[in-house]
Formats: structure tokens, sequence, C-alpha cells
């Protein structure tokens, strides 16, 4: 999971930056909230070359550098150059930066920057899962062209907790190492090719020697196992925990840093790493699907964070991008309130992880609204029914603002309230930070006269994930939150494929012989935990929902909590022996296991047709999914907690196979359907009878067979015409494929 932060250091701030203040001058780039707050800090330590707490840093050449997303116009690289600012992921106009940390106050006056958002710190959020999403067939190749196991394609992770040297990440034989490419972003060596941070490991060799990236973790082990994972020494045949895409190519990105590092990553950091493996995979000659577990409750939730604009520009054909949707679909984290002049105000209580010291509570809240509608916010102390401590309403403007309420024990509730009107994506904005030594509830109070305005809570103490929720705490006056709008920030990206999770197992028998088994947990059932949709621009978020909880998977061999006795120990199911070294096989749940179940999917269809975009992959998905009783009925766009159902890799694959081969792979029933006018110049219309919602997939080739065009039409039951155009193509005879899931039509054309 990923979790936009504050500083904890904001306790000690005073008073307003004068440089978010300065922002009025148009020539001047914005800053985002979250950069606010760094000058703020910053101006109050009087110390422009503050390293503070929870913000992103690198150490470049034993100097360091802070971390940021730009949006530039006409920037001049000289001046970049003279500041020693390093330029990593050029994204469209969304660039990633690292900036020392002496020149960054100098950097906002470079003319050509539009945008500066200063980089928010991030956390991460199977033996039975090919059967539930009919993988093995697709890998056994039942009437498909060939067995569908990734070959030729690449699956990047970001992650943390790789073992570079666990038996899945070589073939099964154990002959073959499948690990091409290493860029640990947090370990010091040689950056790869346009990157000035990190280690880059091409050798096989080299990677092995390393071992690992973080021993502190093994997310990032159990995910690449669930997505390309041999499953070597998993038992006899090495089948048990084989994951999707097998014989797929790896490259991974680690992100976390070791123990005693002060660095820590950042969302630019998944843009490098996601251009990184796009790059390798280019050079190889090899479509690339990238799968990021982690995820975000903060962020404006409507796909234009620079995060969501620079992952939309980088994705594309045989560019494709995965993500989990997130863990928290029991939490109330969320709330959304229409504001009208005849009802102005909403107020909430905000409460603390119930996991953190409570005698140090810490949280964020951010609040967002619509564009041209301006709100107002206020923190009050209430001790039972009596308001003892408020701050002044603040109205959105560019500011940084810090209050101490005294709460009954005498004690502090620290409060910052940073502004910036508007955001990137035009919309006001207001990011909270509250820490508190105090006994007493904690109100929120938002009004103004016309105003949706949407919040999110969480906290970040890396590397885990805390959340509080917004409660009524049985105050007549007050609402509760809700679940709902719930998908990570990042999972509300258009481009990516959004992956909720479903319950697959509902218990195992550890590697001792006890029968564990999971609380409230129904097989088939969506999983509790998962997050819902829609995104705050109302599109269907999650796009899919694939086996999450629980799932079987490698982990690393280096993290100590798997050692016997030891917290973890309790989750292992199998451990393999190689070399004298024990490398085990674990359970674990989560929307982060349900994505490498997509992702590993995404290569198999990948395989079949490498050049398939987001938008494609989502349609394919989206026509083949599973709906059943638990699923219900879903309409034709899907709904905010499947998508468009449980993923079926099989169908997918069949359908595939049947708009590009002259086989019929899925049925001999034709399809009512009449092309004209035939002959043609290239353009042409399709009437076709429907007997239900579907999805049809219109393929021209010419005599040769060579694949001209390829476009998906959505219908609906009845008649339905669409006009469609291939270009200009030379004269000659080519064929023109419908498919549907119910069968096929072949005719014959002629290009004049």
């Amino acid at each position: 999971m990923i979790i936009r932060k504050l500083l904890a250091c904001l306790l000690l701030i005073t008073g307003c930056s004068t440089l978010a203040r300065a922002q009025s001058d148009a020539a001047k780039p914005r800053l985002s909230a979250f950069t606010q707050q760094y000058f703020a800090a910053a101006k109050k330590l009087k110390d422009s070359k503050a390293r503070l707490p929870e913000y992103v840093y690198k150490k470049i050449n034993n100097k360091t550098y802070i971390s940021a997303f730009i949006k530039v116009g006409d920037v001049s690289q000289s001046q970049l150059d003279a500041l020693g600012v390093y330029i990593g992921t050029r994204a469209g106009d969304i660039w990633t930066a690292q900036i020392p940390v002496e020149n960054l106050s100098s950097f906002v006056t470079v003319p050509g920057i539009k945008y500066i958002d200063l980089d928010a710190p991030i956390f991460p959020v199977l033996d039975s899962a090919r059967k539930q999403t009919r993988a093995d067939s697709a890998q056994n190749g039942i009437f498909l062209p060939a067995p569908m196991t990734g070959k030729n394609v690449i699956v990047g992770v970001i992650d943390a907790g790789f073992d570079f040297t666990h038996p899945t990440m070589y073939d099964t034989t154990h002959s073959e190492y499948r690990i091409k490419r290493v860029w640990t972003q947090k370990l010091s060596g040689t950056p790869p090719t346009g990157f000035a941070y990190g280690n880059e490991m091409t050798d096989s060799d080299v990677i092995r020697a390393q071992g690992y990236d973080t021993a502190i973790l093994s997310h990032g082990t159990h995910v690449t196992g669930i997505a390309a994972g041999s499953g070597y020494g998993s038992n006899a045949n090495n089948r048990r925990f084989r994951g999707m895409a097998f014989e797929s190519d790896i490259v991974l990105v680690g992100i976390m840093p070791a123990p005693g590092e002060w660095s820590v990553a950042g969302e630019s950091d998944i843009i490098d790493g996601m251009n990184y493996i796009y790059t390798y995979a280019a050079a190889a000659g090899k479509p690339a699907v990238v799968n990021l577990s982690w995820g975000a409750t903060i962020g404006p939730h409507d796909g234009n964070s620079l995060f969501s604009q620079a992952c939309d520009a980088l994705t594309g054909p045989g560019k494709i991008f995965v993500c989990a949707a997130g863990n928290n679909g029991e939490d109330t984290v969320h709330l959304q309130k229409v504001l009208t002049g005849l009802d102005t105000i909403v107020s909430t209580f905000v409460t603390f992880s119930p996991y953190l010291d409570t005698a140090n509570q810490k949280t964020w809240v951010d609040v967002w609204g619509d564009s041209g509608r301006s709100f107002c916010l206020n923190v009050k102390l209430y001790s039972g029914a009596t308001a003892i401590d408020s701050t002044p309403y603040l109205c959105v403007a560019d500011t940084a603002q810090n209050y101490y309420l005294v709460g009954s024990n005498g004690d502090t509730c620290f409060v910052t309230i940073t502004m910036a009107a508007p955001e990137y994506n035009g919309k006001p904005h207001a990011l909270l930070y509250l820490y508190s030594r105090v006994h007493d509830n904690i109100c929120l109070n938002t009004k103004s006269a016309e105003a949706i305005v949407n919040m999110w809570e969480g906290y970040v103490l890396p590397p885990e994930g805390y959340y509080g929720y917004f409660k009524k705490l049985g105050y007549p006056f007050a609402v509760s939150g809700d679940a709902i709008q719930t998908v990570s920030d990042i999972g509300c990206t258009r481009s990516a494929i959004t992956s909720a999770a479903y319950t697959s197992k509902t218990f195992f028998t550890n590697v001792a012989g006890s029968v564990l088994g999971y609380s409230g947990a129904v097989h088939g059932r969506i999983a509790p935990f998962s997050s819902f949709g829609p995104t705050e621009d109302h599109r269907i978020k999650p796009d899919i929902a694939a086996p999450g909880f629980a799932l079987a998977s490698s982990v690393n061999s280096y993290d100590s909590t798997y050692n016997y006795g030891a917290s973890n120990y309790d989750g292992i199911i199998h451990i393999d022996t190689i070399g004298g070294r024990k490398y085990p096989y674990a359970m674990l749940a989560g929307t982060s296991m349900a994505s490498p179940c997509v992702s590993g999917i995404v290569a198999m269809l990948l395989q079949l047709r490498p050049t398939l975009t987001p938008d494609s992959v989502k349609s394919i998905l989206a026509a083949t999914a599973i709906t059943d009783a638990y699923t219900g009925t879903l309409p034709a766009d899907g709904n905010t907690t499947w998508g468009h159902g449980k993923i079926n890799a099989y169908k997918a694959l069949r359908y595939m196979a049947g708009t590009l081969s002259v086989e019929n792979t899925l049925t001999t029933d034709p399809l009512d359907c009449v092309l004209y006018p035939n002959p043609n110049n290239g353009g042409f219309t399709i009437s076709y009878n429907s007997k239900t919602q579907e999805q049809l997939t219109v393929t021209v080739l010419d005599i040769t067979g060579r694949l001209v065009s390829t476009q998906y039409w959505f219908v609906n039951t009845g008649t339905n015409t669409r006009q469609f155009n291939t270009g200009k193509l030379p004269r000659g005879v080519y064929f023109t494929k419908i498919a549907s899931l119910s069968g096929y039509n072949v005719i014959r054309m002629v290009v004049e």
C-alpha cells in the first residue's frame, strides 16, 4: 500500500511559508501542498538544506538529493544542469527529478517549470490460484496455438524483499536463471543508463551473490512467485506453487532500503522503475507487464495525479501496468459530502490506528474539493459534549498553518493544515497532519456554500501503513465515514489494470501439520479487505478480480521472521532445501497477491499478442471474465466491487486465439452479421444482431494472413451497426473476421 505522507517533525512548525505565498507570481511554478509543507518546516528550522523526515531522498556521489515530480513547459536544460539537477524519467510533460537539497529554493524559480510536487514515501499493501483463474488449462495449451507460459515476455516487479537465489526464480529444471536485470534503487553502485542513483546488476552471478535487496520483508519474493515463479522444489513435479507466467523473463526493481538506511522509496521511484523495465524490454525486443502491489489511500483518486499522468504516458502497446486495488474494504477511511446553501457543513471525528502508540497518535487527512468551488475547515477538541479548544476556520489558499490545541489533560494536539488552491488537477486541496497527546475527541468540520468534498485518512510508519477511521462517536451533529472510493490513488490511474481480491482458500495446513483457517472467509466471495471503487471522477475501478485470500508462494529465505518459532513461521507450508539452504513457501493474503495473478495472466496474453494496449487488455479480460452466484449479474461496465468479474485466463486466450488464427478455437456457430459496402476502399460498415451484451473483435487480414488491423466493439442485445476504417489499403482481397465468445464469421472483402 502507498500513502502520501507528511512530516513527523511538523509539530515543531509555526507560521506559514513565504514561498507558498509567492506562488501568486505566475512566473514561478505552483507548489503542491506537500511541497509547501517542506518549505514551511525548513523555514521554521532556519535550515534551507534541512533533510526533513518522511520526504524522499537519495545519496548521489555522497551528496543529498530530494526527489520530486515536476510538470514542465519550455524549461532550459542548462539551468537544470547549473543547479546539479538530475532528470530521470520523461513521461510526456511529467518528469522525475533529483534535486540537491541546498539548491531546492533556487530550483523553484527556474522558468519553464509549471508544477513541483516533492515525492511522497510509499510502503507495501498458489497452488489453487491457477485452477481458480483457469491458468492451468492455458499453461497446458489446450486448443491454443501453444502452451501459454509467458515465454518471450518480460514480467517486471517493483517491490521489496526479493530473494534473488530462490529456486522459483529459475526454470522448472533449476538449470536456467530467469532474472535478467535487477535495479536496487536504494543501494549504492552503478546506476542504470539514464538514472543517477541505485545499483544495476546485469550479470547472473553478481545478482545471486548479492542474494537479496532487503532482509526485512518477503513481499517481493511472494509477489514474483505468483506472477512468474517456476515453483521449483514445491513438490515432486515442481507444479504445486508454480506461478502464472513461469517461462517469462524477470526484471526486478527493489525500492526499499536496507535496515538502518535513512532513505525511503517514493512514487517517482515507481515511475523510474516502470521506465527502466519498459526500456529493457524494448531493447530485448519483447513486451512487458509491470506489477506494483503497493497502494495509497491519500490522493485525489481521479486519475489526474502527477503519478497517474506519468504512468499513462509510459504505458502503451506491449507496455502494461497492473496494480493492487488496496486493502481498505472494511475501513471507513473515506467520507464524501455534497455541501449546499441548505446544508453547508459536515462534521466527523478523526480517530487513530489502534496499532500505534496510544501516547503519540498520528494521522493524516487529505481533503479535496471540486473545481471552481472552495471550502473552509477547522479542527476542534471535545471533552464529552464540551468543545474545549479549536483552530479558526481556514479557507483554501496557498498556505501552511500550524496550531496547538490544549486538551483536558493539559497536553497538546498539534495540527498542521497545508492548502493549495488549486492543485495540479484544478481542485482545491487541504492536507492535515494531526499529532495528538490528548485524550479528547478530535472533530473535523468542513463547510462550503456549494462544493463536493471528499476526504481520506491514512498514516505511514515505514514500511507499514496504519489507518484510523472517520466516526460519529455518538455526537448527533457528526457523521461516520464509509469504505467506498477506497481503491488506491495509484489504482485510479486510467491506464492501470487494477485488481480486486476474492477468496480462493479458507484454510491451509502449515509445515508443522497444523490446520489454520481464516475467520469469516467464504470460498468464492470477494475478500473482506478488498477495496471498493469508483474513482472520484466516477469511473469503474477495480477492473477485474483475482484470487488473493489466501495464496501460497515463495518467500525470502533471508527474512528472519520466517525462521523456526519466529512471527511468520506458522504461515510456511513447504520448505525446499538446496545446497544446504532452506527456501520456504508460505501463505499471504491481500490485493497484493491478486495483482500478480493478473500480471502473470497478462504476460500470457502478451505472449500471444505482443502489441496489446492497456485498453485492449481490459476489453479482453472484461469480455471473458467469470460471473457466478457471488459476483451476480454484472452491468456491461462492471461494478465497483468486482470490476468485470473473476479473471479467466483460458477463456481470454481462446478468445484471442480465435481472432488470430484460421482455425476455430471458439465454437462453430456463425454470427448474424453483414459487411457493406463490398467492394470498398478500406472503410466499411458491419451490421450485427446480438443475442446478448458482448464484445466483438473485428480483425482484418490480407490474403497472406498478415494482420492488418484489430478493433474491439461492445454491442447490445439486438441490431448494432458500426463503421470501421482500416486506413488506405492497397487494392486486393482481404478477410474480415468478426468474432465473439459464441462464434465467428470470416467475410471475404475486396478493396478497390
